[in-house]
């Protein structure tokens, strides 16, 4: 899945932070550091929505 998603590394996301949190609202985004991943931005509802699935 880390594979399909947009990613950015953590320099131009601190240039660009309100278009990646727009982006955000649709698709998580895979946030690398020094060229490795290092965090996902996703919206509250993504988050609620696999959350709940790992419950089931």
């Amino acid at each position: 899945m880390i594979e399909r998603m947009p990613t950015v590394a953590v320099s131009t996301f601190r240039r660009k932070t309100r278009a990646y949190l727009k982006l955000a609202e649709d698709h998580p985004i895979l946030i690398t550091r020094y060229g490795k991943p290092a965090f996902v931005l996703m919206s509250v509802n993504h988050y609620e929505h696999i959350t709940s699935l790992d419950t089931k």
